[in-house]
Order: structure tokens, then C-alpha cells, then sequence
């Protein structure tokens, strides 16, 4: 079947010459015409035939050529179209014939028998022989070879004749298949727009036909229904009237039992009286043990205030400076520069964690990353802190010893922790966990660092606190401390330089404040957590010699928690400070340019600026130079004696960075022989 025929029976088609004519089939009744052999149409001029070349005409002569023939493309559809174009084609290729004759003649008036020869010669060619072999006639016998392409363009012209009206034929019995085609097409869409209707029709008749069955069905049911009901009421009839026999009779033994019910009453009204005067005592102790319970509520109360002052005293006793030593653990890719996982030049000889000690193992080249010289005997330096945390220890062994210091904040004192050391040293990694961690999802997390464990530590007593009539609002801000200016790491657009920012202080008293700084009133641990990754995101990060991500900036993080308590009347007001320092590096190790340098020059003269203040301190001199530097005029409060402070001392345990773990442990034991003034509880 024919994709182009409406699924109608094509029939076979009848051979024809290759003329770009479609295939047909001719109707059985009409016979094709016989032909001997069909040839084309259209002569090509060609070279002349070996024999008949004329010996007096130049043999390199250039002939004239004709293009060939354009068969029209063969066409699937319509049909009638194809047979139109072979029709045209083949009276193209009769007329073209004539044409080449007549020039073939005028030629061999002019030109001589040469030009005639070629003619001829090449038109013989192109036409089929006949079939009784004439004599070849002699190159000079231009009229019989004239004469003899006429014959042969006679026999074209009748074949084509031939050929046209079968096209003739062939295109009337098209156009009378596709009237066909077209009848059956309309009545096989009535046939088909009928059966679609008969089946609706089909459909309706049989979901009627559902539905009369359904209530049929359900009818029946219903008829079942009211027989077993009216059977079973004429049996519940009948055996009404034997119970109303029955109740007859027992009404008389019912009266004789309400008498025996007075009686019973009587003596339960007895009893109720002694139950009402049991319920009054019962009501009188229950008073007393309420009485009981105010008393243990305010006594719970004034041990909440004693278990403050105590606390407080202990954190005195304890220093309100103390200095923590913190060793990090090495690397991954540190651990293949050094064959044992211990690490030689530090050791930890107190089993109290209180001693580091470091031993100088042999010179090294500051311009070298490997040991070099000759081997001496090792120099030790011992140094001695509060708590020493050894390269296993991890973050919750480090912040079980800072809690307490967080407690105080929620107790109305203000509280400073501040991370100290070279850069590379853990100092972030222990202030806000691995950078990978996501504050916002992994709480859970061993790797947490302090400040993240502070905050849930301060949610989780307010929520306690609260039963004791305990109420906290909380605002806090984070900043940074970039080349000396400050940067607010709350906002949308970190890069926005416009906003100044300056360290101002609050009327007469020594409370201090940061203008134009984003403050956020937080009331879920969440909401921390968000502001914290926020910051960090927006933190000031580059790559060094000394740290691929060294912090460029001394970070601060702030919580001002005012509490109080709607029992006692009590208020408080305490701060919790969390400071990371930018990190000390040399400036021939890190290899700073450019804006590296800037910074590297920045960050080592506000730690400079650190150590005199902490020197002038110990000194108790008379002009202590906060101002020399926005950190330690932020930290002037912290470091000047209202306030419990606390400092980690980070150290690298690469050998190479000796000098530094050196310098850094000697600047830590200053600050831990610094004696400051007794912190105070402030009170609104």
C-alpha cells in the first residue's frame, strides 16, 4: 500500500522508459503499443566515428556540444502531475531533434561536408538501428543520410505520439481512483460518525440498565430488612407481655427492698459526715505543705544567689586573667614530614596539665624548611599555666574548662575569651570549629568550637533559669578589625566602605560602643548560628607562606544578656566577649606583598600594641596606651579589671616554627602574671 493513496490497492506499474516518467498502472482493457527498442530523445553531439572522418577536415577541430537532457525528478504524488512533466519532456526532446537537423543542413550549405558528416555521423549514433539492415551509405551522400534521420525522427515522433495518449489514459483513471477514494473516505466517516452514536446510545442504555438493577438489588434487600424486623418485634412483643407478668410479680419484693435502701442510706449519710471532716484536715495539712513549698521556692532562690557569690569567689581565686595553653595536633600532610606521630620538641611532664615544655633539638636555618647544623644538647623552657591541652585533647575537653567563665555572663559579669598565636596555630579552629562545618545544621558536631558551644550553653541555663523566674533578652554583634578599621560582619554588603564605624564611650561611664554597627536581638540558638556563619562568610581570609587560610583580621563577637528575675525583683547585666586574633607572622617567613603586606604589618603592630598594654598592666603603670590600637581600646574594659578574662595561647607543633611557639609562650606568661582589679557584678 502506497502512504500517498488513502490505503486504496495500488496497481502494479507498467515498465517504461527511463524519462523521469512516475510509474503507472494502464487500465487491463487497453493493450500498450509494441515498440521496438525506445531510445532518447535528445541527440548528443559526439566525437565522429572511426572511419568517417572527413581526411580533409582538421583533426584537432573543437565540435559543438549540446547539454543533456533534464529529465524532470520522478514525483510520487500527485500522479497526473508526473505524467504532465514526462508529456513535456518528451516534445522538449522531439523539438530539440528537428532543431539539430535544420542547423545540420544549413551548415552543410555553407561549411562544405564536413560539418554535414559530423551531423550525421553523430545522429546515426543516437538512433537504434531498424530492423532490416539498410546498406551504409558513403560520406558523401549527405540527402540519404539526411533523408535517413528523417525517417527515424518519423518513428520518434510516433512513439512518442503513442506514449502521450497512454499518459492520457493513465491520467483519467487516476482522477477516476481518487473520486473513488474520496466517495469512500466520506462514507467511511458517516459509517463511523453513526457507530459512535450507536455506541453511546449503547453505553447510556446500558448504565440505565445498572442502575434499574442496583435498585432492584436494593429493594429486595430492603423488603429482607422489614420481614426480619416485623419477626423480630411480634417475638419482642410476645415476650414483653411475659416480662410484664413477671415485673407484676416482683414489684412487691422491689418495695420490700426499698425499704431495706432506706436504711443503707441512712448510714452512708452517717459516714459522709466523718468523710467531710477527714476532706477538712486533709485541706489543712495540704495548706501546710504549700507553706512548706514557698519557703523551699525562696530558700531555692537565695541558694541560686548564694551559688553566684560562691561561683564568683571561685573564678577569683582562680585569677580573673588565666591563661590556657593549647598545642594542635598535626596534620595529615604534616605527619609524612615526620616518621613518628609524637611530636619531639614538646613535651608535657605534668600530669596535672598545667606544664609545657619546649626543647630546642637543634639550629634552624630561617632560610631553610629543614634542620641544618651540627646537633647540640637540647635547651628546655618550661613554662607554666593554668591548664595545658595537649595535642589529643579535644573541644569539649577544652570548653568544660571555659563553662564556668560562660556561667558568669549569664550572672551579671562581664566575660572575655581571646584567642592568641602565630597564624596556623588552631586559633579559629578552636574559637569557631573547621571552616567546612555548618554552623546551621552540624550542632551536633565533636568539632564545634567555643563560640558555637557557648551559645547553646547560655540558652540551655536560661531555659532553667526561667523556673526560677529567670528572664533574658540578648542582642549581640560581630566585628572585624581589618587594617585597622572596623568592618561590620552583619551586613548584606561586606564590601560597602561608605558607613564609618568608631569606638565611642557611653555618656560618663566606661561602657564602650561601636557607631553604626548592625545589633541583633536574638531569642532562638538558631538565629545565633546564622548570624555566625553570616560572619564568617564575610570575614576577611587570604593565603600566606605560613597558612593557605590565614585570617586577616582580629574578629570580635559580643553578647550582652540582661536578665531579670520577676520573683525577686532582681536584675543583672552581664557581656560575654569571644575575640579571634589575627595571627603573628614574620614578615621574611610569609612572604607578604603588596596587600598582604599591609596586613601583615597591621596585625603585627596591634599584637605589639597588645603586649604593651598587658606589660604596662603588670607594671601597674600609670598610663596604660589602649588607644594606640582600635583592638585594645575595643578590649579596654576586658583588659582594664571589670571583667573575668581569659586567654588561649595557640602553638604550632612544627619544629620549624620554634622561634614563634617561643615567642607566643613567653608573651602568654606576662599576660598570666598580669594582676588586674576584681571583676563586678553589674546591676541595672
Amino acid at each position: 500500500m502506497s502512504e500517498h493513496s488513502n490505503d486504496k490497492p495500488v496497481p502494479k506499474p507498467l515498465a517504461t522508459p527511463n524519462i523521469g516518467i512516475p510509474s503507472t498502472r494502464i487500465p487491463s482493457k487497453i493493450k500498450p503499443p509494441k515498440m521496438n527498442s525506445l531510445h532518447p530523445a535528445v541527440v548528443h553531439i559526439q566525437s565522429k566515428e572511426p572511419g568517417n572522418q572527413d581526411e580533409n577536415a582538421p583533426s584537432q577541430a573543437k565540435r559543438p556540444k549540446m547539454d543533456p537532457p533534464r529529465y524532470p525528478p520522478p514525483l510520487s504524488k500527485p500522479a497526473g502531475t508526473g505524467l504532465k512533466r514526462a508529456h513535456s519532456a518528451l516534445s522538449l526532446n522531439v523539438s530539440t531533434c528537428s532543431s539539430t537537423i535544420s542547423v545540420a543542413r544549413g551548415r552543410s550549405e555553407k561549411k562544405g561536408p564536413s560539418v554535414v558528416n559530423r551531423v550525421t555521423t553523430n545522429v546515426k549514433a543516437s538512433v537504434p538501428p531498424a530492423k532490416s539492415k539498410k546498406t551504409k551509405r558513403p560520406a558523401w551522400d549527405l540527402k540519404g543520410r539526411i533523408q535517413d534521420i528523417e525517417e527515424q525522427f518519423l518513428v520518434s515522433r510516433k512513439t512518442n505520439d503513442e506514449l502521450i495518449s497512454q499518459l492520457k489514459l493513465n491520467e483519467e483513471r487516476i482522477a477516476l481512483l481518487e473520486g473513488l477514494n474520496s466517495e469512500l473516505s466520506q462514507d467511511v466517516q458517516c459509517k463511523e460518525s453513526k457507530t459512535q452514536e450507536a455506541n453511546e446510545v449503547l453505553e447510556q442504555l446500558q448504565k440505565s440498565l445498572r442502575e434499574k438493577e442496583e435498585k432492584l438489588t436494593t429493594v429486595r434487600t430492603r423488603k429482607e430488612s422489614l420481614e426480619n424486623q416485623v419477626n423480630t418485634l411480634q417475638q419482642e412483643c410476645t415476650g414483653l407481655q411475659s416480662t410484664i407478668g413477671q415485673l407484676t410479680s416482683a414489684q412487691a419484693g422491689l418495695q420490700a427492698h426499698l425499704e431495706a435502701t432506706k436504711v443503707i442510706l441512712q448510714q452512708a449519710q452517717a459516714e459522709n459526715e466523718a468523710q467531710k471532716k477527714m476532706i477538712q484536715e486533709l485541706q489543712a495539712k495540704l495548706y501546710d505543705k504549700e507553706n512548706k513549698i514557698c519557703v523551699l521556692e525562696t530558700r531555692t532562690r537565695q541558694d541560686e544567689q548564694t551559688r553566684r557569690k560562691l561561683h564568683n569567689i571561685i573564678q577569683e581565686l582562680k585569677g580573673n586573667i588565666r591563661v590556657f595553653c593549647r598545642v594542635r595536633p598535626l596534620l595529615p600532610n604534616e605527619l609524612d614530614e615526620i616518621p613518628e606521630e609524637h611530636i619531639p620538641h614538646i613535651a608535657f611532664p605534668d600530669p596535672d596539665n598545667r606544664e609545657v615544655q619546649l626543647m630546642r633539638l637543634s639550629d634552624i636555618s630561617l632560610n631553610e624548611s629543614s634542620v641544618v647544623g651540627k646537633t647540640k644538647t637540647p635547651v628546655k623552657y618550661d613554662f607554666t599555666f593554668d591548664r595545658v591541652f595537649c595535642p589529643l585533647s579535644n573541644q569539649s575537653e577544652v570548653f568544660d574548662e571555659i563553662s564556668q567563665l560562660v556561667q558568669s555572663s549569664l550572672d551579671g559579669y562581664n566575660v572575655c575569651i581571646f584567642a592568641y598565636g602565630q597564624t596556623g596555630s588552631g586559633k579559629t579552629y578552636t574559637m569557631e570549629g573547621p571552616e567546612e562545618l555548618d554552623l546551621t545544621l552540624d550542632l551536633d558536631s565533636p568539632c564545634l568550637g567555643m563560640i558555637p558551644r557557648a551559645v547553646q550553653q547560655i540558652f540551655s541555663t536560661e531555659q532553667e533559669l526561667q523556673k526560677k523566674g529567670w528572664q533574658y533578652k540578648m542582642d549581640s554583634y560581630f566585628l572585624e578589625i581589618y587594617n585597622e578599621v572596623i568592618h561590620d560582619l552583619l551586613v548584606d554588603s561586606p564590601s560597602d566602605n561608605s558607613v564609618k564605624h568608631e569606638i565611642k564611650m557611653v555618656g560618663k561611664g566606661s561602657e564602650l560602643y561601636v557607631t553604626n554597627l548592625t545589633t541583633v536581638i536574638v531569642k532562638t540558638e538558631k538565629r545565633i548560628h546564622q548570624l555566625l556563619k553570616k560572619a564568617r562568610k564575610n570575614r576577611a581570609v587570604a593565603a600566606t607562606k605560613c597558612n593557605q587560610h590565614s585570617s586577616r583580621s582580629h574578629s570580635v563577637f559580643r553578647i550582652k544578656l540582661s536578665g531579670n528575675n520577676s520573683i525577686t525583683g532582681e536584675t543583672c547585666e552581664g557581656t560575654l566577649n569571644l575575640v579571634d586574633l589575627a595571627g603573628s607572622e614574620r614578615l621574611k617567613d610569609s612572604g607578604s606583598e603588596g596587600q598582604r603586606l599591609e596586613e601583615t604589618k597591621n596585625i603585627n603592630r596591634s599584637l605589639a600594641n597588645l603586649g604593651n598594654v598587658i606589660m604596662a598592666l603588670s607594671q601597674k603603670a600609670d598610663h596604660i596606651p589602649y588607644r594606640n590600637s582600635k583592638l585594645t581600646h575595643l578590649l579596654m574594659n576586658s583588659l582594664g579589671g571589670n571583667s573575668k578574662v581569659l586567654m588561649f595561647v595557640n602553638v604550632s607543633p612544627k619544629e620549624e616554627h620554634f622561634n614563634e611557639t617561643l615567642n607566643s609562650l613567653r608573651f602568654a606568661t606576662k599576660v598570666n602574671q598580669c594582676q588586674i582589679g576584681t571583676a563586678h557584678k553589674k546591676v541595672k
